[in-house]
C-alpha cells in the first residue's frame, strides 16, 4: 500500500507541475495561428484567466500582435505577450473520448494517455487517426498474486460522425468495438459492443450496449487474501448497459460533472453500479474524485489520473 501511495502522490504532483504556465506567446507564433468565422476558442492567460468567444478580430500594432475575443465580457483585446495558448473549444477538452472508466464514441484522435485508476490500475490508451482507439491495462494490488490481477485490452473503432447532437451545433458520433478481460489469468471473458455519443455546447451523452460473446459461463476469482474464490455465473449472450454524462460548470471551464451507470448483465438489476464524481482538467491532466455505488449497497471512494501528452 506504500507503493501505491507514492505512485499517487507523485501523479498528483504531476497534475500541479503540469498546470504551471509556460512561456507566453510570442508575436510570431500568434501571427501564424488561423482562425474559422464563427469557431468558439479557448485563450488561456499568463495569469491563468481563461476567456472563449469567437476571434473578430486578429492583427498587430506598435505593441504587437493580438487577438480580440467576443467573449461574455466584451470584445477584449488581448496581445501575445499575455497569451499562453489559443485552442479550439473541441481541441481545449482532450479528455472527451472516455468517461471515468466508459469510453465514449469519439476518438484519442492523434493523441496517446497513460492514467491510474484507483491508484492500483495503470491505464493507457492512444489513438490512429479519427476511427481507431486501442486502450490496455493492468492491476498491480499489492499482496496479490500476479496471477490473479485483472487485465484490460479494448479495441474501438468510430465509424460515423454527423453534425447535430444534443443541440444544433452540436455532434454525433458513433463507434463499435471489442474488449477482452481477464479476472486473475485464467479467467478471460471477451466483449462486443456498439456505443453512441452526442455532445452540446458543454454536455456529452453517451449510450453502450454490449454483449459477452467468448469465455465461460461460470467464473470463479479470488484476489489473494483479500478474500477467497468466489463464484458467480456471466454466460456467452449475456447483454449489458452502459449510460454516461460529462457536463461542464458554465462558468468553470475546467470542472466538470462526470456520471456513468453500468449494469454489465440486464437480467439482474441489482447487479448494476452509479458513479458519480467531478473532474478536473486542464488539456493535459485530468484528475477524477468521486464515489461508485454498488450492490450491496457499499459505497466506494473513485479517484483517477490521466495524462495526455504531446500537446
Amino acid at each position: 500500500m506504500k507503493t501505491t501511495r507514492t505512485v499517487t502522490a507523485c501523479l498528483i504532483a504531476l497534475f500541479w507541475l503540469l498546470h504551471v504556465n509556460a512561456a507566453a506567446m510570442t508575436n510570431e507564433e500568434l501571427l501564424r495561428m488561423s482562425f474559422i468565422d464563427d469557431e468558439i476558442y479557448v485563450v488561456r492567460l499568463e495569469n491563468g484567466d481563461i476567456l472563449s468567444g469567437a476571434i473578430v478580430e486578429f492583427s498587430e500594432d506598435d505593441t504587437g500582435a493580438y487577438v480580440r475575443v467576443a467573449s461574455v465580457v466584451g470584445r477584449a483585446k488581448i496581445y501575445a505577450k499575455e497569451i499562453h495558448s489559443i485552442y479550439s473549444s473541441e481541441a481545449d477538452y482532450r479528455h472527451r473520448h472516455r468517461g471515468y472508466i466508459l469510453p465514449t464514441a469519439i476518438p484519442i484522435g492523434n493523441d496517446a494517455f497513460i492514467s491510474l485508476i484507483e491508484g492500483v490500475l495503470p491505464y493507457a490508451g492512444v489513438g490512429v487517426g479519427d476511427w481507431l482507439s486501442i486502450t490496455a491495462g493492468r492491476t498491480l494490488v499489492p499482496g496479490i498474486a500476479w496471477s490473479e490481477q485483472v487485465s484490460l485490452v479494448n479495441a474501438k473503432f468510430t465509424v460515423h460522425t454527423a453534425p447535430h447532437g444534443l443541440v444544433e451545433g452540436g455532434e454525433q458520433y458513433y463507434a463499435v468495438g471489442i474488449n477482452g478481460g481477464w479476472l486473475n489469468d485464467v479467467n478471460f471473458l471477451g466483449h462486443v459492443y456498439g456505443v453512441a455519443t452526442f455532445t452540446g455546447k458543454r454536455t456529452q451523452a453517451t449510450l453502450m450496449m454490449f454483449a459477452k460473446v467468448a469465455g465461460k459461463d461460470n467464473y470463479t476469482i479470488k484476489a489473494g487474501n483479500f478474500f477467497g474464490p468466489s463464484a458467480f455465473p456471466l454466460p456467452n449472450g449475456t447483454f449489458g448497459v452502459g449510460i454516461g454524462l460529462d457536463t461542464r460548470f458554465p462558468e468553470m471551464r475546467n470542472l466538470h460533472v462526470v456520471g456513468e451507470l453500468w449494469n454489465a448483465d440486464l437480467t439482474r438489476p441489482a447487479n448494476t453500479a452509479l458513479y458519480l464524481g467531478l473532474r478536473l482538467t486542464s488539456r493535459a491532466v485530468a484528475s477524477d474524485f468521486g464515489f461508485t455505488i454498488v450492490q450491496g449497497p457499499f459505497v466506494v471512494p473513485a479517484v483517477a489520473f490521466a495524462w495526455t501528452p504531446w500537446d
